[in-house]
């Protein structure tokens, strides 16, 4: 049982980003500053990074796709407004 707590903890802790498919790390300005790892359905990584860098994001946001089922569900660091999320939600999902 400490296991299975030890390791949920863990996960947690890490923000879940082990299980993503793709990961977006604003790094710095412009999309030359924006960091794409993994795969992105239905976009090209040059075409999420000026999509994200147009949203001014601070340095060390994150967004991260994790697959649920037949889906993927998005995933924001706190430095991502949630004004944005839905605004993200439907560029990613637009091509899904």
């Amino acid at each position: 049982m400490l296991l299975v707590l030890a390791a949920v903890s863990y996960k947690l802790l890490r923000g879940g980003l082990g299980d993503a498919k793709f990961v977006v790390r604003v790094r710095g300005p412009g999309p030359q500053g924006v960091q794409v790892d993994g795969d992105v359905p239905g976009h090209a990584t040059s075409e999420v990074a000026a999509f994200v860098a147009d949203l001014e994001l601070p340095a060390g946001a994150k967004i991260w796709g994790v697959p649920d089922g037949a889906r993927i569900v998005l995933r924001f660091s706190a430095d991502v407004p949630e004004h944005l999320h839905q605004r993200l939600r439907n560029y990613f999902y637009l091509h899904v």
